[in-house]
């Protein structure tokens, strides 16, 4: 019979094409099959159907069972039944309940147009794999069909809303978690697309390990794609080491296939032991759903334990320069005795109550002293007797000696509220069942039989189903990934790892074979590298199909450009540190994390994790060769660091560090910063190699690898860039402030921490009466300067407020006699200060001058006109603003930008 006309089922299966004539007569079938074969059957066991409809393909994709069916010539709809037939005479029926044709998203003028523009960029920028350059081309001109629930249907076309599931019952974390892992994991598990932004040592492998987990418990298929094999090997390796590897196939590259073909099991691996029961299984469940709040509270607890922890090393190291360069020793000896036991709260608001009585009236009457009796409980009125800045300045340090108390107790409650709980046992032992469950899913999974089936290199495009259900989890490079799979499969999930790294044109390629994305990077690192023929070609491309930024493939990366396509993607900031020192990180939290990493390394006494070797004066860079730096690490680094095992030199510069690696031993690793992204080593060598700060060796995101790849230790050879506004200027500062060196300078540094606490604390108490400040345009200029210190360049910047001017001069020596007596005087102050936030020094004041205070007051313009010439003798750039002035905002940023500019 014409199986394109007739569909004959025969208790329930499709006998058509066998079949030679098929009669219903007397409530009965005759069928006659080829071969002469007569059967009769009951009416029940017999459905014929015929005049199908044929449905049209054209721009389709089908679906049988959630797998594409490909090679089709024809589909012909029989009421409830779908008849395809293949270009190879092949033809299969299906239910209607088991086939989705789906309509191709090309057939959207805005997802054309886009996708239009990858060809043509495809075609002419330069890819070489396998020795060929038109690698690209080849791969996009293959894509005549792009399925409207892939990630690359909504990253060419961002207008249609996201796909999110319902909240996950249980998560599984066998790898073991933290809170910003355990937001990123359900972010991954719950929406199409997900950005996962991982900082240097915040474990974002660990993270995609958990997701790859929770997916194939969940009977998903996902694929880990990077633009090299060594991001993906790490997750591979990983799994290894739990023996759960086996359900890995490392795909790709033709030699990556070669070697998964001949490298096949025969057997599988001896799972007896990981079988649960069923009440085992059930029981542990529940236990992780019990544990589960309680770990997240103790892992809250962590957290705070750990910002604790680095409050008081920051707070420490300021209080030693507050000594060192501002108290005088006398104060210290001063008699202060309190009845209560004050907090340190307590005693800024006895600082604040003595500067207001202070501006007030001349001295402190004995009223106020018995008010202090009532209210602080001091009862050595003696202490009075000295002058009010002197009182001041030792309430100031006795307020640093009571914080750090303070803080040291919460510490040590914190730390034994942990201890009490066992959270390190605990935080293990959920680690170790979430391990059971997944290994458990695993071995039934797989025991069903014992040899295991072995496959061809043609059964990865042939028998790619097959493929896929004993191997679910997939490595791959970001280009090669659609060579390993059929055509128009789609991977329930594709994890793209270094996304930072990858262009648009191979990530658009994983986009295609993906359902859900999630985008795993940093954009604070180093990121892929566009040459300068790549750059003009693309450019002109770009001009002419009137897209949004986010697609130049110029000037993005995959992550960049996802990122700035939508807000609604769900992002999730890895924060918590485990790698570095904290003194070695806490730079690059400060710089270029906005201080939102939590660390979590410790620091002991006597640490000296930060070293600074400056090249003298001189041109000793030759090209891109410094031997002066050479001879500095070979003849005094080295030698003092000999007895670690891991140590690392990184240069920006091939050539230096050429030089360098013929002269140090094997066993040192040498490289460039950009080789070395990814790897650690317990001491870090950075060479700078220039003489003068360029944009490549000042890069905020080489800068931000070099030194985050230092664990115990980061020694800096460099030429002095300590007086640039520059990332290794910055680099300079924060190493010698937290070294403690005398900074040779006339100003002193800013007491960011006592001053942030007394700015605070005005700020409450003012804000009772509805200001910060006595001046209602300080208020504004408070605000507006923090809201320009928002601006990523001005990042490490910050203000204080009413810093007093004898805190900000150090060496008065340049003063007249009158200048000197204006500076000392307690009262005069600046209204705010901009200063760097590494090594607490200050940039520029900013002064509001009141209309009718200043300009209309002689007397006020005389202290004016001399604060200036005070502050230009210490080279301290000020502007003032007066309250009846104008575009403020516009004349801050501009003295910004020319702050920038000459620094």
């Amino acid at each position: 019979m014409n199986i394109e006309k007739n569909l004959i089922l025969i208790k329930g299966k499709d006998s058509t094409e066998n079949i030679e004539f098929c009669k219903y007569e007397n409530k009965m079938y005759t069928v006659v099959f080829k071969g002469g074969r007569t059967y009769r059957y009951n009416y029940d066991n017999i459905t014929w159907l015929s005049n199908p409809t044929e449905l049209n393909i054209k721009n389709k994709a089908i679906y049988a069972n959630n797998k594409p069916l490909v090679g089709i010539l024809k589909a012909l709809e029989f009421n409830n039944y779908i008849k395809v037939i293949y270009k190879n005479n092949f033809n299969k029926t299906y239910h209607r309940n088991q086939i989705i044709v789906e309509e191709s998203c090309l057939t959207n003028k805005s997802t054309v147009n886009c996708f239009e523009y990858f060809k043509e960029l495809s075609k002419n920028i330069g890819l070489i794999v396998d020795g060929h350059k038109s690698f690209l081309g080849k791969q996009y001109e293959k894509i005549s069909y792009i399925s409207p629930n892939s990630a690359l249907s909504y990253y060419l076309n961002p207008t249609k809303e996201l796909k999110s599931s319902v909240n996950k019952d249980t998560i599984i974390f066998p790898f073991g978690f933290n809170l910003s892992q355990k937001e990123a994991t359900f972010k991954a598990l719950t929406n199409q697309i997900s950005i996962i932004e991982g900082p240097p040592g915040t474990g974002k492998t660990q993270t995609i390990l958990n997701i790859i987990a929770n997916l194939v418990v969940e009977g998903k298929t996902v694929a880990i794609v990077s633009n090299n094999n060594a991001a993906t090997a790490n997750v591979y390796e990983k799994l290894q080491k739990y023996d759960l590897d086996f359900f890995c196939a490392t795909l790709g590259k033709k030699e990556n296939k070669e070697q998964f073909i001949n490298s096949q099991s025969t057997e599988y691996l001896n799972m007896l032991n990981w079988n649960l029961d069923v009440e085992s299984k059930k029981k542990l469940v529940q236990e992780l759903k019990l544990t589960q709040n309680a770990l997240d509270n103790m892992l809250n607890k962590q957290n705070k334990l750990a910002n604790l922890k680095q409050q008081l090393s920051e707070l420490e190291i300021e209080e030693q320069h507050f000594i060192r360069e501002y108290l005088s020793k006398d104060i210290l000896n001063l008699n202060f005795k309190s009845i209560f036991k004050l907090k340190a709260d307590k005693i800024m608001n006895l600082i604040i109550d003595i500067k207001m009585i202070r501006n007030k009236s001349k001295g402190l009457s004995t009223l106020y002293k018995l008010r202090n009796l009532l209210k602080y409980g001091i009862i050595t009125f003696d202490f009075y007797k000295v002058q009010i800045d002197e009182i001041i300045d030792y309430l100031y340090s006795l307020y640093y000696k009571i914080r750090i108390n303070e803080i040291t107790l919460e510490i040590e409650a914190l730390e034994k509220e942990l201890e009490r709980y066992h959270f390190e046992v605990e935080m293990k032992k959920f680690s170790e069942n979430s391990m059971k469950l997944f290994k458990n899913y695993i071995a039934l999974k797989y025991s069903k039989s014992k040899l295991r089936p072995q496959f061809t290199e043609e059964d990865l495009w042939k028998n790619f189903d097959k493929v896929i259900d004993e191997y679910p989890v997939v490595l791959s490079t970001t280009h090669s990934l659609r060579n390993c799979i059929k055509e128009n499969y789609l991977f329930d999930y594709v994890i793209i790892d270094e996304a930072s790294q990858v262009d648009l044109l191979t990530g658009g390629l994983a986009l295609s074979c993906a359902r859900n994305v999630v985008v795993v990077g940093d954009l604070k690192q180093l990121t892929n590298v566009v040459n300068s023929q790549d750059k003009i070609v693309s450019n002109e491309i770009f001009k002419k199909y009137n897209l949004k930024d986010a697609y130049s493939f110029s000037t993005n990366n995959l992550l960049l450009s996802i990122t700035k396509l939508s807000d609604s993607i769900p992002k999730t900031l890895l924060k918590e540190h485990y790698r570095c020192h904290p003194m070695i990180i806490s730079y690059c939290n400060k710089k270029f994390y906005n201080s939102e990493l939590i660390i979590l390394t410790n620091e002991t006494d006597g640490d000296k994790p930060l070293a600074l070797y400056k090249t003298k004066v001189g041109n000793h860079a030759r090209g891109n060769i410094n031997q002066r730096e050479i001879d500095i690490i070979i003849n005094e680094v080295l030698p003092g660091v000999k007895d670690s095992k891991s140590i690392g030199i990184i240069a920006p510069y091939k050539l230096q560090v050429k030089e360098v690696s013929n002269l140090v031993d094997d066993v040192i690793e040498v490289d460039t910063v950009h080789k070395y992204q990814g790897r650690e080593k317990d001491v870090i060598i950075l060479s700078t190699v220039a003489n003068d700060i360029n944009d490549f060796i000042d890069n905020s995101n080489l800068i931000n690898v070099a030194v985050s790849r230092a664990v115990k230790k980061l020694i800096v050879v460099s030429s002095d860039f300590e007086n640039y506004h520059s990332n290794l200027g910055d680099l300079i500062k924060h190493i010698k402030y937290n070294n403690l060196d005398i900074i040779e300078s006339n100003t002193s540094s800013i007491f960011d921490l006592l001053y942030k606490s007394y700015s605070n604390k005005l700020v409450e108490i003012l804000k009772k009466s509805k200001r910060i400040s006595e001046f209602a345009s300080e208020n504004l200029m408070y605000g507006l300067i923090k809201e320009v210190l928002q601006e990523k360049e001005y990042n490490t910047l910050d203000i204080a407020i009413h810093v007093p001017l004898k805190m900000t001069i150090k060496d008065i020596s340049k003063l007249t006699y009158e200048e000197r007596k204006f500076v000392l005087n307690p009262w005069t102050h600046n209204d705010f200060i901009i200063f760097n936030k590494l090594d607490k020094m200050p940039v520029l004041v900013v002064e509001v001058d009141g209309y009718k205070f200043h300009v209309e007051n002689e007397e006020q313009l005389v202290r004016d006109r001399m604060k200036d010439k005070i502050l230009s003798k210490y080279d301290i750039p000020i502007i003032r603003f007066r309250t009846n002035g104008s575009s403020e905002k516009e004349k801050l940023l501009d003295k910004f930008s020319e702050l920038l500019k000459e620094s």
